[in-house]
């Protein structure tokens, strides 16, 4: 009698061995972002690999024990929990590509792993201390703290700290946008009075009333490329983008540092702002339903519910007596 077919055929690729192909192949697709987080992972697991004299392990023997032990073991290196699930969704995510390629079958080896999100410290600030960053006179506070002299290195550490400031009400006033779309903004988003674009992560198109503070700060750094601010320059290879996008966050970060220090240690991120603006919102009463659809959320299906028949005007002109009430009332 015919032995039955099997259904996944025995793969001799390996695991890390499949994931460098599909880092390989996400490079050339252009999706750098997505082939650095399976390069992590993959750095991450070949060293977990390696405690155990492994330099790698069949599709067959990853098991939801191993997950599990790996799991453990990241958690002994120190990580904490949101480090860790990303690190697993990652490997799951390209376990996943496998199964579709019919190169493993679906054992569902991360079932017992952690891959939620958990709640992370506070990281917004109330509209005082958003008024008092738009306020600040950087210049003085660099001369206060010593640090530096009359000249040109004052000079340029003053212009590269307001640069991030703007930056950071621009993202504020705009709705909490994210640097990530702020920094690949082109002039065209620009169409008359309104900003419009479609976010990286979630893929929903979005519509900001420029209001006048965002169009201070356009005005202001006037771009000298097809970006509407110069926080890029390059346009040609989707790994020489993303490694400046990386360069570019990473000052943004370290100057919004200094900026919350001069502030008696405010903590400011690139996320701040965005989760500042929600919480001033939220604060004003808006309801939850047009937070949700004003920051480009996907996530909450039954909002996008009722949400379906709101208008963008009336998300604008939530926005706009937003910033009149945090920016004038503050006074």
């Amino acid at each position: 009698m015919k032995q039955k077919e099997e259904k996944h055929p025995k793969s001799k690729t390996k695991f890390l061995e499949f994931i460098y192909s599909e880092i390989a192949r996400q490079r050339e697709n252009g999706h750098i972002s997505v082939a650095n987080n399976y390069a992590s992972a993959a750095h991450s697991f070949s060293r977990f690999l390696k405690t155990k004299n492994k330099a790698d392990i069949s599709f067959r023997k990853i098991t939801s024990l191993v997950m599990s032990d790996y799991e453990a073991w990241l958690q002994t290196c120190g990580l904490c929990r949101n480090t860790t699930s990303f690190y697993i969704r990652a490997l799951q995510s390209v376990y996943h590509k496998a199964v579709r390629q019919c190169l493993t079958e679906d054992r569902r080896p991360f079932s017992g792993t952690y891959r939620g999100v958990a709640r992370t410290a506070k990281r917004a600030i109330d509209a005082s201390e958003i008024c008092q960053l738009s306020r600040l006179d950087i210049r003085s506070a660099l001369l206060s703290g010593g640090d530096y002299e009359q000249g040109k290195r004052l000079d340029n550490m003053q212009r590269q700290l307001e640069f991030a400031r703007d930056i950071f009400i621009f993202c504020f006033c705009a709705r909490g946008l994210t640097f990530v779309d702020l920094a690949h903004m082109r002039k065209t988003n620009v169409t008359g009075s309104l900003l419009v674009y479609v976010r990286r992560k979630t893929k929903q198109r979005i519509e900001v009333q420029v209001e006048p503070m965002m169009q201070a700060v356009i005005d202001r750094y006037p771009s000298q490329t097809d970006y509407l601010l110069p926080i890029l320059t390059k346009t040609g290879s989707p790994e020489a983008v993303y490694q400046q996008y990386r360069y570019a966050l990473g000052r943004y970060n370290a100057s919004l540092n200094t900026l919350g220090a001069m502030l008696d240690g405010l903590k400011l991120t690139s996320y701040v702002s965005r989760h500042s603006w929600a919480s001033a919102a939220r604060r004003q009463h808006v309801p939850l339903s047009i937070i949700s659809q004003s920051m480009g959320h996907n996530s909450e299906k039954t909002t996008e519910i009722y949400l379906k028949s709101l208008e963008c005007n009336v998300i604008n002109k939530t926005n706009h007596d937003l910033l009149n009430n945090v920016f004038q009332n503050a006074k």
